[in-house]
């Protein structure tokens, strides 16, 4: 019964992150299990070539299939466990039945299990079809396989996180491949594209302020995740849901880590406020 808890322990830890490489001590913090049951299990995995080893450190091998199911049965057990399970899976197969997909992966900070009671549910969906049904309080972003495989070659962020956090709900053996390649590195062109993408932002909510100071407020935010985004890019650091980033950048940019959690706590904020953190912002994208 015991080596049976810490074989589960050991390969959730794997899963949870698909594409690091743990060394020994590492796995024995995270699971709590002694490193000489460690090395008897990474012993035993082995033997069933379950693992890829390199430098002392260890990770599943996707290419074997038992690994594949291994991923694909922590993926349920996280949604049989959520709060949002009903949702997921009444969604899921709502765009099973209109969409005819390839795979349907649970993305943002449901996946994450950082859900709030009134948030959104977001899916990323591998379809030929683009109509997107409309369903209240969800985001499904529609892409083709090729769409996909040319993100992933450009080391687009989303594509990343998605592969990173994502939990696979269904799928026809296409996203799950992945897992066998190495995770992309993020492109100059990518950061590029976020950097335009935040520059005619702004010029965005600048225009809003004169009309809309709630929308203004909400696009403020926006902008400040992405200028964060960026800045993590640039440190080779995947970006997590909106929740994580202000943690994840607070060594980076401190002053753009304030403005996200002051924008996520606040739901109302002076134009005089939004203009400061417009300006900080700017500040940031200029050291960009």
């Amino acid at each position: 019964m015991i080596a049976q808890s810490a074989e589960t322990l050991l390969l959730r830890t794997f899963c949870l992150e698909p594409f690091r490489s743990f060394p020994v001590g590492e796995l024995s913090s995270k699971t709590g299990v002694s490193r000489n049951w460690i090395y008897k299990l990474l012993g035993e995995f082995k033997a069933f070539n379950l693992l890829l080893e390199e430098r002392k450190t260890y990770r599943l091998d996707f290419s074997n299939l038992l690994c594949r199911r291994i991923k694909t049965f922590f993926d349920a057990k996280f949604i049989f466990n959520s709060s949002f399970r009903d949702r997921i899976l009444r969604i899921s197969e709502k765009i099973i039945y209109e969409m005819n997909p390839d795979s349907i992966i649970l993305v943002g900070s449901v996946a994450a299990g950082k859900e709030r009671e009134t948030g959104d549910v977001d899916f990323l969906v591998i379809t030929g079809k683009k109509r997107v049904p409309l369903i209240e309080n969800t985001n499904i972003i529609a892409m083709t396989k090729s769409e996909f495989e040319k993100k992933y070659t450009k080391g687009d962020d989303f594509i990343i996180s998605a592969l990173a956090y994502g939990k696979i709900i269904y799928d026809k053996e296409f996203f799950i491949r992945f897992y066998e390649k190495p995770l992309p590195a993020f492109t100059e062109e990518t950061i590029q594209e976020k950097i335009r993408y935040c520059e005619k932002l702004q010029d965005r909510i600048y225009s809003l302020l004169r009309s809309d100071e709630e929308r203004a407020r909400e696009e403020t935010l926006h902008l400040a995740l992405q200028c964060a985004r960026i800045v993590l890019l640039r440190q080779r650091i995947i970006p997590g849901t909106k929740y994580d980033i202000a943690e994840q950048v607070k060594n980076y940019d401190e002053e753009l880590a304030c403005i996200i959690e002051e924008l996520i706590k606040t739901r109302k904020v002076s134009r005089e406020k939004i203009l400061e953190f417009l300006r900080k912002c700017r500040i940031s994208m200029e050291s960009l």
